[in-house]
């Protein structure tokens, strides 16, 4: 389905960002809850309430990994690369796993009508990571929700361009990260008016 990758990197970031005022215990509190539904939804062969339950503790997640790396690009630029090494090796391995439940947990997906379509649930995290990032380092709200859904727009592109299948899709987000990143520079050295 075309966008759905844009529209829920979007929704995650402006998830992450509706909680950058709450307590981190509470924010855990809601990734624990998230957990618990997660696992509700697969004894109980529920899909749409393992998406959920994904949702919700991907978010949460998001927003203590956020909160953990420093208000700084260099740290954020070592987890994005360590990332999208780790998520290049997965797509080229094929990604075999074991257990159907744990590619229902790190897959993300949506059935409208007879079209599925699914998301890596780290994508999801790192789209509610970079969105709490930037709300620490003082972003505006485009900007703290703008780098996953951008990488997102990239990653379309280049899928068109060359007929791929199946991307790592964290390259992509830090690429998204890398140009929202120089935004934030500009912007910084611009004198106000």
């Amino acid at each position: 389905m075309p966008g759905f990758s844009f529209a829920v990197t979007a929704l995650m970031g402006l998830g992450a960002w509706s909680l950058r005022r709450l307590a981190t215990s509470v924010v855990t509190a809601g990734l624990a809850a998230g957990l618990v539904v997660t696992a509700t939804g697969i004894s109980t062969e529920s899909g749409p309430l393992v998406d959920v339950g994904v949702a919700v503790s991907a978010v949460c997640l998001g927003v203590v990994v956020g909160r953990m790396v420093p208000d700084r690009s260099a740290p954020m630029a070592l987890l994005l690369g360590l990332l999208s090494a780790i998520d290049i090796i997965w797509v080229a391995s094929g990604g075999r796993l074991a257990t159907d439940w744990v590619n229902e947990v790190l897959n993300f997906s949506v059935q409208l009508g007879t079209d599925t379509s699914s998301i890596g649930t780290l994508d999801l995290l790192l789209a509610s990571a970079l969105s709490a990032h930037w709300s620490r380092r003082g972003a505006s709200l485009a900007l703290s929700v703008a780098a996953a859904p951008l990488g997102m727009v990239i990653s379309n592109v280049y899928v068109a361009v060359s007929s791929a299948d199946n991307l790592p899709l964290v390259p992509f987000i830090a690429l998204g990260w890398l140009i929202t990143e120089g935004i934030h520079r500009r912007s910084e050295k611009q004198p106000p008016t």
